[in-house]
């Protein structure tokens, strides 16, 4: 039967006076949403009218627009600007509070946000859905009654997970008894939802039990034994129950073999012009060169093809370019791509008008620009302000002159911009954080980089294991990132400088939305390993890696383990292991002892 005035619907059901009787999280949204409007329109109640809007616009709500809502017979305009005002009006708040908002770093955070379910005398299974900066996207009830591995089904905590596109959920289930000594049945639940949690990839940070007066943390439970903090968030990368339980597996050492290293080099540039190499980058393979090399000469013999498929600084091409007719270069962050097409790309260009461009930009004063986008966020923290204000104006022009340059040339300027802020960039050469320091010293001079001469170059900004399936060469390069600390993160700044899109930043950091998130840093990573050696098309596959793995920070822990890459790689062909002894830069503080570098060769196909 359809109600046409609200008046007919019971009193206890009417959405105003269940709010005052029993609070807002009683209410359903087309509840909350029927209060707001007030009263409804000729032949449907405010109640049924909310329950259209809500169903017709569902998880796309926050972002309607006067003209949807004036779409939907009967609404006027009074009601549409009254709906759109009131979350306009929401999300200027959000805004203004920023990341400070219900920011969960700690089991106290998470605790502080589900103190209600404390003193329940049922049992709650309470989710909170986070995003990759740990702010609080949602808070959700799982379930009420005793929590059993057969009644929790992994869905209905990754289904808004999945929705929300949350990088991490902390679990809180409350124990009436007061003892919060993890049950069987919790190990089983949680035990089930870690499976779960992997195989959808969202970190599961914690699991907490709580009763009135005490509370008991997985996370910390197992963090016990290290000497560091017990924070969510370490060295900027967020933790995951599943990666710090891996953490605990038995060490593995490989008696890697050692090799007479011959000279290799990388072709020499001109005088004050930037070399290829000048650059700081966690896991650059400059100064393996020789050693890399003289195995791949050794092992592989010089081949016509050669893929560089994690190819970073692009150090490893350069000199693979001495030695084979075709390369292929391939890396997911738009500023390496940015730097090959500089450095590698074919097209034409004109070494004068560059030099004369550049000479125009050191000459220019700082007192002359006004603020910027680039100064506004990173001046006085990453770079000067005065430095920053040249900067912005520097990448500003070179964007608005982008039709009087030709690819060739657009991509030298910004790679020439890349190159020379590293060199002043107040940090340890990645962006995570910057020297909190009272004064910066100016010092922008831009100098031109000197494109490397390579005939027959293909570059990619693709997914590797989607690539796999589609190059072929006779000696593939292998290097994915060791650890846990995202490289679209970590540069952040350089991606913000080549794209020019002016994101939105956040927290301390100043860093944009996550995007480009790598798997090969999470848990999944040995999954995609096995993926990409299982489809790459090529005689010889060679495998750097390192001992990262027995590291005493969980982030820089590797995410795959020698042993399994040396299993992965056995299965596509014969494997032999060479190693060295290495002290990478690691662009901060993490002492490795010991430390090796390690190369897998692989001839496909034989045994």
């Amino acid at each position: 039967m359809s109600m046409g005035k609200l008046k007919d619907i019971p009193k206890i059901d009417r959405p105003r006076e269940r709010f005052l009787e029993k609070g807002a999280d009683a209410l359903s949204k087309s509840e909350l949403l029927a209060i707001l409007i007030g009263s409804g329109i000729k032949g449907k109640n405010v109640k049924q009218l909310s329950e259209q809007i809500i169903k017709r616009f569902g998880n796309k709500f926050l972002d309607i627009t006067v003209d949807d809502l004036l779409e939907i017979s009967g609404v006027g305009e009074a009601k549409a600007l009254q709906i759109v005002s009131a979350l306009a009006l929401v999300k200027r708040f959000y805004e203004e509070l920023g990341p400070k908002d219900n920011i969960v770093l700690s089991a106290q955070d998470a605790v502080s946000l589900t103190s209600d379910i404390r003193d329940k005398k049922k049992e709650y299974l309470v989710c909170l859905y986070l995003n990759a900066r740990n702010a609080l996207l949602k808070k959700e009830i799982i379930s009420i009654g005793i929590l059993d591995k057969s009644i929790i089904h992994p869905r209905e905590i990754f289904g808004p997970a999945v929705e929300l596109r949350a990088a991490g959920v902390v679990l809180l289930h409350n124990h009436p008894s007061g003892d919060v000594t993890p049950s069987k049945q919790d190990v089983d639940v949680i035990n089930k939802i870690l499976e779960a949690g992997k195989i959808m990839g969202v970190n599961v940070i914690d699991f907490i039990i709580v009763s009135e007066k005490d509370i008991h943390s997985i996370f910390i439970d197992i963090q016990k034994s290290e000497s560091k903090t017990t924070h969510y968030v370490s060295d900027g990368v967020q933790n995951s129950l599943f990666d710090l339980l891996e953490a605990e597996r038995p060490k593995y050492e490989i008696n890697g073999e050692k090799i007479q290293e011959n000279y290799f080099y990388i072709p020499q540039v001109r005088k004050n012009y930037i070399q290829l190499q000048n650059r700081r980058y966690i896991g650059s393979k400059h100064k393996l060169i020789e050693w890399i090399f003289s195995i791949i000469n050794k092992e592989c013999g010089q081949g016509e093809s050669f893929a560089d498929i994690f190819a970073g600084t692009g150090v490893v091409s350069a000199v693979a370019a001495r030695h084979f007719s075709e390369i292929i270069l391939n890396d997911f962050l738009h500023s390496n791509y940015v730097i090959y097409q500089a450095f590698f790309g074919n097209g034409e260009w004109d070494r004068d008008k560059i030099e004369n461009i550049i000479k125009d930009y050191n000459n220019i004063d700082s007192e002359d620009l006004e603020d910027n986008y680039f100064s506004e966020y990173f001046g006085g923290k990453y770079f000067s302000k005065n430095s920053s204000k040249i900067i912005g104006f520097v990448r500003e022009n070179i964007e608005e002159n982008r039709n009087k340059l030709t690819d060739k040339e657009y991509y030298i300027l910004i790679a020439s911009l890349l190159y020379s802020i590293d060199k002043i960039a107040n940090t340890v050469g990645h962006y995570d954080a910057y020297f909190k320091k009272d004064h910066i010293e100016d010092g922008f001079f831009m100098k031109p980089i000197d494109p490397i001469d390579v005939k027959n170059v293909t570059i990619y900004r693709e997914d590797t294991n989607l690539l796999a399936k589609k190059i072929k060469a006779d000696v593939v390069y292998i290097d994915p990132p060791y650890n846990s600390r995202q490289y679209s993160r970590f540069y952040h700044v350089l991606e913000t400088l080549t794209k020019w899109d002016k994101p939105k930043l956040h927290g301390t950091a100043l860093k944009p939305d996550p995007e480009n998130m790598s798997d090969y840093c999470r848990v999944q990573a040995k999954d995609r390993l096995a993926e990409l050696i299982r489809d790459l098309n090529a005689k010889y596959l060679v495998v750097s890696y390192n001992n990262t793995y027995d590291s005493k920070s969980n982030s820089s822990k590797n995410k795959i383990t020698l042993q399994e890459i040396e299993k992965i790689l056995e299965r596509k062909g014969k494997t032999r292991v060479f190693e060295k002894d290495y002290r990478h830069f690691n662009a901060g503080n993490t002492n490795f002892n010991n430390h090796k570098e390690y190369l897998f060769v692989t001839k496909v196909g034989h045994e």
